[in-house]
This record gives structure tokens, C-alpha cells and sequence, in this order.
């Protein structure tokens, strides 16, 4: 014995089989313990960027409050009325010392700035001064117009000529207000300055190994640890490249920098909509998974080696059995393994057990192949030759059949045909093939116990039924299922005859007959029919046939809408109820040449000419009259004038869209500047407006909101170009809400802001 293949492929799949789930349980450890890990760090950060914003807005608003009450108080409303001369003395002292009590550790105010325009003086930590011999003069009062009465800015040190800050900072936050706060003219400002320099120290947190900031509203940032990047806007630094991940209030997402993967954690404030953002590195997160990883690695790595070390012992044990018998084989027939060094145990073994049977095999295969032609010629004879009674008995019995027959009361012969119309849509080689399958769809979808086999003869299947009870009864089930699976399946059309019923064997050469008879009524009913033998020459009276006008309307309706599905259905219903009841040739004749008149109506009625439909020097009369067959007949009518009426219907439908979509896309480019809406739109053309939708949607590829709002920034790119115009009067002219969504969009849409990309056009200009 050289090989042990066996032996080998044991230990390789039960190593696969033991070591694949523990790799997997291992994965699958990691996996959720990381994302445990990883779940419980991202929601502690989330409490500490709280944290913060909860400390930096209890000092903020602090000041806030003081800084009103201060504003609010008497000694204020009179202060911002004087001139403030030297017999104003104690009121500038009272005016000094509440100044004075905003500055504290708390509040982290290092100055504050009061200035009165009309009577010209200026309050600081310096003392009084007037305003016009000031050297700020001029930067103080450019925040007059400021949009709101109460606005949080940063200040640049560098822009002052006097220091605004206590501290050496190069940046102030300050809290700036409009005065007098009760009077809608204003005439005053106060300043409280706080050093960023102050804020920053509150979000520098020894244990917090994230770089943590703060950005105003536009997300320009106001505190940060390194003063370099105060006033800079967070998508033009090294953190981030877009602002799309801060979607919500508050959350976390993923980015990928150009050194490594940090960890975003953002929450807006309610109070003036500052965003408190840290980033986290990602790698620095998942330093514990790691160490968790590596654990469930080497954890694996001994459970494999043990488990394979356990299989190898097993598998030599089972493989000693199989060894021994290949032994065995070898031993006694050596002439039959020279080659045995390219197959593997259990092939030897196979081959010379089907050695064993092969011969039983083939004769038990030469046997029933002996026996079942054998008995194909015997109901062949039965059919259709003379049997006697006792030949017929003693047949039944050898192919044991005699109990079968015996316990049927009623039997009938059903033949089965293959419409020509089907035939010809195969090949001859392919007649043979088309036989067998016909033959083993007929014998799988009859019970065994209540059939003979079948046989053909010449081109008929012929098949005999037997049944315990009413045969009849039976009968109509079983051939309506037949041909239905068999035009299902092979997607042909038969036809079926059935005979009379009888109670014994020896007449079904009677029964074969008479099925044969009754298909032969198919030249009169047409392909796919079922024809019992009974009901031929009856003798009932012809039945009065209805004209399926209805179906006809339903169906011109169809035609006219160029609704394809609608048509075909209702043209099938039509030729159904038409050849419903048993007619001579002539009376179908008039139905079909009613629906023909009425076809050629709805086309002179609609203006079609007979070009269009491609009609030239026919008798479409003539045509009609030569076909004979109902499939015939309804593929005619489809074919000659239904499908071409409904190409030039669908032709005026489209056309008809078009010319709606271009009046719609007029509106919008005349009217893009005002509240256009669907509605109105639909309202001027005296239209619906979710069929003015839904038109235009298939012609243009675009909603109507859609193709408005490409259409307004289409304008928008041209006014930033051709003419002066502000960012606000375009976005105002445009009806966006506020200017600061149509700069958003703009920047989406372009990777630009609006006066970047007017800047870049002039650039090139």
C-alpha cells in the first residue's frame, strides 16, 4: 500500500470541518467585542464634547445675562443719554465700578468696550476718551451693521490699535450689542471681549487625547488649541474636506485623512449655534481591540493545533478497516490494480463492486428492453387486431397487468394527435424526441392503476383508462390536464378524442375506433380540442349565437388609448365568445366581417389612411374569407390592422406629451424668478396636475422641481458672471430662503463658493 489518499483527504476535511466554526466563533468574538468596544468609547465621547459644551455655554451665558441686566439697568439708560463732562463724575464712576463687576474669574471677560456715537465718548479698562479722536474709531463703528442687535463675533487683536484683551491672545471672542436695547434707532455699542485664549483652556482636558474645537454657525473656527487656526473655516484645514457629515444636531461619522482615520464626534448648540467638534484618531480607539484580537488569535491558533493533532489519531483509526479490505482486493486480483497508485482506496473499492453487479446489470436492462417492446406489440394487436379472449387474458397476466384490469368496472380509449399548426414550428429530426416527451407527460400525469401503457400508433397516442367507478366522470379531468401541461411544457397544441365507454378488455379495439373517428371532427372545430365520441351527431338544435358586442367596444376603446395589453386581452376575449357556440362556416363568416367593419371605422373615423397602416391595392374582405382556423383568423386580425391602428395612436400620444412638456419648460424659464408651482402650471395649461407630473417625468427624465431648481442655478452662474449683483439679491431674486442655503447649494454643486466661482470667471475673463 503506497497511497494513503484516503487517509489524507480524511484528516484535510475533518480539520476543515472542526476548525472552519472555531475560526469563525474567533472572528465572530473579536468582531462583537470590538464593536462593544468601540460602542462604549464613541458614546463616552459624546458625553465629554457635552461636557464641554455645557461648561463653555454656562460661561457664555453668564455674560450674556449680565451683559443684558447691566444694558437693562437705569444707571445705563441714563448713562447712554449724556455726554458724559466732568459734572458727569459720579455717574462715570457708577459706570466704571458695573463695568467692572462683569470682569471675573467666572465669566472670563477681560474687557469691556461702551461707545456712544451722538455723544461722542468711548468707556474702557482704560478710562473715558471721545470717540471721534479714538484711533478704532472707525473698526468699532463698522459692527453697527451687523445683522442682529445681540451677535457672539470673533475678533481679530490685529485689527485694534488699543489692546482689547487682557490677555496675549490673538483673537477675542466677543459679545457685541446694539444700543440703547429699548429704542429701534441705534446709536450705541458694547463689547465684552473674552480671550479665546480663556475658552481654550476649558476644552484642553489633560486625559482627553482628542483635538477638540469650536466653529461658529458657517463652521469658521473661534477656539482652538492652536491659535494658528482660529478664524480659519474647518473644510479648508487639514481635518476635514467636506462639511456633508454634519447633517444633524448632533452625532458621529468616519473620515479618512491624508495621515490617518479619525473619528468625528459634533454637537450644535441651541444657544448661538456654535458647533463643539472633536477628532478622534481612530487608530487610538481601537488599541484595546487589538489587544483583544491578538488574545483571540493565539487563542485560535492552539485550539487548531490541538484539534488537528486529535483528528490525525482518529482518522488513522477509521482508515484501518478500509486499508484491510483494499488489501484484500489487491490480493486476489492483482492483474486489475497495476494503475492503482492513480486512484484512491474507495475508488478500488467501488469498481469492483460494480464489477459485481454489472453483469446482473445488463441483463436485467436487456430483459425489460425485451419486455416492454414485447408488450408495446401486444396492445398494438389489442388495438387494432384480433385477440381472443383467452389470448388477451394470458397477455394481462405475463406482463402482470390481470389485477390491474380486473378491479376496473368502466374503461374508455382516449387518442391523443399533435395539431400540424404546432408541428411546424419543429424539425423532423426532432419528431422522435417530441413523441417521447408527449408519451412520459401523458403516463406521469395518469395513476398508473388507472391506465395501460401507452402506444403509438402511426401518429395517435392511444391511451386506455380504467376506473372503479364512472369512467366519464374521470375523464373530462385527466385530458383538460393533460393538454394543459403539455402546452405548458413543450408548448404544444393536441387534440383528444374520446370513446364511449365499456366494461370489457376485449373491446377496446371498438374504443380505439371510435377516438379515432371523433378526432377526425377536428376539420370542423378547430386545433386543441377535447371531442367525445358521444356527443357527435346528437342531434340538438344549432344554438342561437349572440354577437360579443360589448367585447367589440371594450376592445375599439383599447385600440384608440394605444393600450397594447388591454388590446390583445380583449381581442382574445372577442374570437373566445365568438366561436363559444357550434356555428356553420357562414354564420362565423358575419361576425368576423362585423368586427372587420368596425375596425375599418374607428380608422376612417380617426383620419388613418390606409398608407398608414400599410394597406395597398388588398381586399382586406378577401383576405378574411380564406383562413379557416381560429388561431389563423386572430392572428390575422393582429397582425393586418389592430397592431398598425395602435402604433399610429401611440405615434398622437407621444407627440401629444411633447408638446406638454415644451409648454411646461416654457413656464419655468419665463416664470423662474416668482412662486411657479406645478399646480399653476397646471392651472394655465387646463390640465391635471399629477397627469402634467407624470407627462413630464417620461419626456424629460427630470420632475418638475427638479428641472426648476437646475434651471434657477443654471441663471444663478450667469447673473454671478454677467452682472454686479450680491450673493443675497441672487438668492432673494432666486426665492431661496436665506442666502446662507443657496451658498450651501451653490458649494455642493460646484465644490466653490458663489463669489469664488465670480472670482475664478473674472480671473479667466
Amino acid at each position: 500500500m503506497k497511497s494513503k489518499s484516503l487517509l489524507t483527504k480524511l484528516i484535510i476535511f475533518a480539520s476543515v470541518a472542526s476548525v472552519i466554526p472555531v475560526i469563525i466563533v474567533g472572528i465572530f468574538a473579536y468582531v462583537q467585542s470590538s464593536k462593544h468596544i468601540q460602542e462604549k468609547v464613541n458614546h463616552e465621547k459624546i458625553q465629554i464634547i457635552r461636557q464641554i459644551q455645557s461648561n463653555i455655554e454656562q460661561v457664555l451665558v453668564t455674560v450674556h445675562h449680565s451683559v443684558s441686566r447691566t444694558i437693562d439697568s437705569p444707571l445705563m439708560d441714563s448713562v447712554i443719554r449724556r455726554p458724559l463732562v466732568g459734572e458727569d463724575f459720579s455717574i462715570y464712576r457708577e459706570l466704571r465700578q458695573e463695568l467692572s463687576n462683569l470682569r471675573s474669574f467666572d465669566t472670563k471677560v477681560d474687557e469691556v468696550v461702551l461707545l456712544n456715537i451722538q455723544e461722542d465718548w468711548l468707556v474702557n479698562n482704560a478710562g473715558l476718551s471721545r470717540l471721534n479722536e479714538h484711533p478704532d474709531k472707525d473698526t468699532y463703528l463698522s459692527y453697527l451693521d451687523l445683522e442682529f442687535n445681540t451677535t457672539w463675533i470673533l475678533l481679530e487683536n490685529e485689527a485694534f490699535s488699543e489692546p482689547i484683551s487682557g490677555r496675549n491672545c490673538p483673537h477675542t471672542i466677543s459679545l457685541v450689542k446694539k444700543l440703547p436695547p429699548k429704542l429701534s434707532s441705534k446709536y450705541g455699542l458694547a463689547f465684552t471681549n473674552i480671550a479665546t485664549c480663556s475658552l481654550a483652556e476649558m476644552i484642553n482636558v489633560d486625559e482627553l487625547s482628542d483635538d477638540v474645537m469650536i466653529t461658529d454657525e458657517n463652521f469658521r473656527i473661534i477656539v482652538h488649541r492652536d491659535p494658528t487656526l482660529i478664524g480659519e473655516f474647518l473644510d479648508d484645514t487639514k481635518y476635514i474636506d467636506t462639511l456633508n457629515g454634519f447633517s444633524e444636531k448632533a452625532g458621529q461619522f468616519e473620515i479618512e485623512s491624508s495621515d490617518f482615520p479619525y473619528t468625528v464626534t459634533y454637537q450644535r448648540s441651541d444657544f448661538n449655534n456654535w458647533n463643539y467638534i472633536s477628532f478622534t484618531s481612530i487608530d487610538m480607539l481601537t488599541e484595546e481591540s487589538k489587544k483583544i484580537g491578538w488574545f483571540t488569535f493565539f487563542v485560535i491558533t492552539f485550539i487548531v493545533l490541538t484539534s488537528i493533532l486529535y483528528i490525525w489519531i482518529i482518522s488513522r483509526r477509521l482508515y484501518s478497516p478500509v486499508n484491510k479490505l483494499v488489501g484484500y482486493i489487491e490480493e486476489r486480483l492483482p492483474d486489475r490494480n497495476r494503475d492503482r497508485n492513480n486512484r484512491n482506496e474507495i475508488e478500488i473499492i467501488e469498481e469492483h463492486i460494480n464489477d459485481l453487479f454489472s453483469s446482473k446489470s445488463n441483463l436485467e436492462m436487456e430483459l425489460r428492453e425485451h419486455t416492454q417492446q414485447i408488450r408495446s406489440l401486444f396492445l398494438n394487436r389489442l388495438f387494432t387486431g384480433n385477440f381472443r379472449s383467452s389470448e388477451i387474458t394470458q397477455n394481462l397476466s405475463y406482463y402482470q397487468l390481470d389485477e390491474r384490469v380486473a378491479s376496473w368496472k368502466e374503461m374508455t380509449v382516449c387518442t391523443l394527435h399533435i395539431d400540424n399548426t404546432e408541428k411546424k414550428n419543429y424539425d423532423s429530426n426532432d419528431l422522435e424526441k417530441l413523441s417521447f416527451a408527449v408519451r412520459n407527460i401523458v403516463e406521469e400525469s395518469i395513476a398508473i392503476d388507472n391506465r395501460l401503457p401507452t402506444v403509438w400508433i402511426e401518429d395517435t397516442l392511444v391511451i386506455l383508462l380504467g376506473y372503479e367507478d364512472s369512467t366519464m366522470d374521470h375523464v373530462y379531468e385527466v385530458t383538460e390536464s393533460i393538454q394543459k401541461v403539455i402546452k405548458n411544457s413543450l408548448n404544444l397544441s393536441v387534440s383528444i378524442g374520446v370513446s364511449m365507454s365499456f366494461h370489457e378488455i376485449k373491446e377496446a379495439k371498438r374504443g380505439y375506433r371510435e377516438g379515432i373517428e371523433a378526432l377526425k371532427h377536428r376539420m370542423q372545430l378547430g386545433a386543441g380540442v377535447i371531442i367525445h365520441f358521444s356527443s357527435i351527431n346528437s342531434g340538438k338544435h344549432t344554438v342561437l349565437f349572440d354577437y360579443p358586442k360589448r367585447t367589440e367596444e371594450e376592445l375599439l376603446v383599447a385600440i384608440k388609448l394605444a393600450d397594447e395589453e388591454k388590446v390583445l386581452s380583449h381581442l382574445s376575449a372577442w374570437m373566445s365568445k365568438a366561436f363559444k357556440n357550434a356555428q356553420s362556416p357562414r354564420e362565423y363568416q358575419i361576425s368576423l366581417m362585423r368586427l372587420l367593419n368596425s375596425l375599418l371605422m374607428v380608422k376612417q373615423e380617426s383620419g388613418v389612411s390606409f398608407q398608414q397602416i400599410d394597406v395597398y391595392h388588398a381586399s382586406l374582405y378577401e383576405e378574411l374569407l380564406q383562413l379557416h382556423m381560429k388561431e389563423e383568423i386572430e392572428d390575422w386580425f393582429k397582425g393586418r390592422l389592430i397592431m398598425p391602428l395602435l402604433k399610429v395612436f401611440n405615434d398622437r400620444r407621444e407627440s401629444q406629451f411633447q408638446n406638454l412638456s415644451e409648454k411646461i419648460i416654457d413656464i419655468i424659464q419665463n416664470q423662474y424668478d416668482t412662486e411657479v408651482t406645478l399646480e399653476e402650471c397646471a392651472a394655465q395649461l387646463h390640465y391635471n396636475a399629477n397627469y402634467l407630473s407624470s407627462v413630464f417625468k417620461q419626456e424629460t427624465n427630470y420632475t418638475f422641481s427638479e428641472y426648476l431648481a437646475m434651471y434657477r442655478f443654471k441663471v444663478a452662474k450667469q447673473w454671478l458672471i454677467e452682472t454686479n449683483m450680491t450673493v443675497k439679491d441672487i438668492a432673494e431674486k432666486l426665492k431661496y430662503k436665506n442666502s446662507q442655503n443657496f451658498i450651501r447649494s451653490f458649494k455642493k454643486q460646484e465644490d466653490m463658493t458663489p463669489g469664488q466661482y465670480r472670482e475664478k470667471y473674472k480671473e479667466t475673463s
